[in-house]
């Protein structure tokens, strides 16, 4: 074989390997690029009056290009399409459905997003397009409140899914189950009693697709002075009464461990499991007039009242009382205050045997430390009805009733609510309001 030929070889050869090498370059990426990953396209799920969306595609090779497209009733909209012939690329889309030729109602969105030669994704939900946003008026809400109780307000609004007011930045569902004008909304939310000066009250009314609209609810706030105790706890307390509950022996933990496991973590611990169980309340009124005090009770201690807890020089614990200590024979009957149905019947931490019962819109009472318990949850009550027997279970030193009101899971004053004249002005005035 001349040279000649071998030269010719080698050189087919080499030629024959670049080829190769460039056929797999070039098949790496057409076949390697990795399908765009979306993110933040949500935004496109509800599709406001007007509404700027940001969203990402990413992949391992160029984005080449990005379509949105939102079909109704068989008519497609292109939001976008673009080439940012980029890896990463990031999007800014402002949706106006009216000005774009969409309509209020339910539409499809389909975003696709392709990377190299074959790499896709293709996304497609449901949206809901509103044009217009709801509107909202306050009707009427209570003149007055105090730190520690409740505000009811009357709301006008049209065009609303959602209605709530919010307050210490929590929000509190309103209603309109109660009303033949289904325009008309009701609730009644807690002031709470840790509440920093006057709170701002706002009603909001929002849509499926996000649109919103807020007002105001005046009210003339009165902050209240709680009353300061200083509790005295001996080691012979503790023997008596917080071993026991934790069902432990001298000599387990030190006396004033077992004082702070009950008073802090089971304080706690219960206190989850109230809020817990109030968080669902009849969506209308199950109550009627005012509540009733247990039959010849003595109130021996409040609302509100502010304990500090000394063991030996120091102050070691401190808790607020959030309800009214009820008490008169060992033992008595415990009647429901007003008409409901059982929420909650069973051993309920610091409060022991426990009742909870609901009254509608969020509206329920508590009757702690009970020796028995004589219904069952679900039951529906009546304010004659005999709920258990007064005692001392849980977290109590002798024979009495814990009495708590809470409304949407925060606890407010039981005074108002025996007053008559209170619900009347401050509640019912309110919902009755046929302005």
């Amino acid at each position: 074989m001349n040279t000649g030929s071998k030269v010719g070889k080698i050189v087919s050869m080499v030629l024959a390997i670049g080829f190769l090498l460039l056929a797999g370059v070039i098949a790496y990426n057409i076949f390697a690029a990795k399908p765009p990953v979306l993110t933040g396209i949500e935004g496109f799920e509800k599709l406001p009056v007007k509404k700027e969306i940001s969203f990402t595609a990413q992949s391992n090779r160029k984005i080449k290009s990005i379509e949105i497209v939102v079909t109704q009733e068989g008519n497609p909209v292109t939001l976008l399409d673009e080439h940012p012939d980029k890896p990463d690329a990031e999007f800014k889309v402002t949706v106006e459905p009216k000005a774009q030729g969409l309509s209020d109602g339910q539409a499809e969105v389909t975003i696709t997003a392709r990377a190299g030669l074959f790499a896709k994704t293709i996304k497609t939900f449901p949206t809901v397009i509103r044009s217009v946003s709801p509107s909202i008026s306050v009707i009427d809400s209570s003149y007055m409140t105090d730190q520690g109780s409740g505000l009811a307000v009357l709301i006008d609004s049209k065009k609303a899914d959602k209605v709530y007011i919010k307050a210490l930045d929590r929000e509190f569902s309103a209603t309109n189950s109660m009303f033949a004008d289904k325009n008309r909304y009701f609730a009644i939310i807690p002031i709470d009693i840790e509440t920093p000066g006057t709170p701002i009250v706002t009603a909001t009314a929002e849509d499926a697709a996000g649109n919103s609209a807020s007002a105001p609810v005046q009210t003339i706030y009165k902050p209240k002075v709680y009353k300061k105790d200083t509790i005295v706890i001996t080691d012979d307390f503790i023997r008596k009464h917080i071993l026991p509950l934790l069902q432990k022996n001298e000599g387990d933990m030190p006396l004033l461990d077992a004082f702070l496991e009950v008073n802090e973590k089971w304080r706690k611990e219960t206190e989850a499991k109230v809020a817990e169980v109030t968080k669902k309340s009849a969506d209308k009124i199950l109550w009627s007039g005012p509540f009733v005090q247990m039959k010849n009770s003595k109130v021996f201690a409040g609302f509100g009242d502010q304990r500090s807890y000394r063991y030996g020089d120091k102050e070691v614990s401190r808790s607020r009382h959030m309800g009214f200590d009820l008490a008169s024979l060992a033992n008595s009957p415990v009647y429901a205050s007003n008409s409901g149905v059982v929420a909650y019947a069973g051993a309920l931490g610091i409060y022991g045997n426990a009742v909870i019962i609901d009254h509608g819109l969020g509206l329920m009472t508590l009757y702690g430390h009970l020796s028995l318990i004589d219904v069952k949850e679900g039951a529906a009550v009546e304010k004659t009805t005999v709920i258990g027997k007064s005692g001392m279970t849980g977290f109590a030193a002798g024979d009495h009733v814990h009495f708590g009101v809470l409304l949407h899971g925060v606890y407010v004053s039981p005074v108002h609510w025996w007053d008559k004249l209170w619900i009347d002005k401050r509640v019912l005035g309110v919902l009755n309001n046929k302005g």
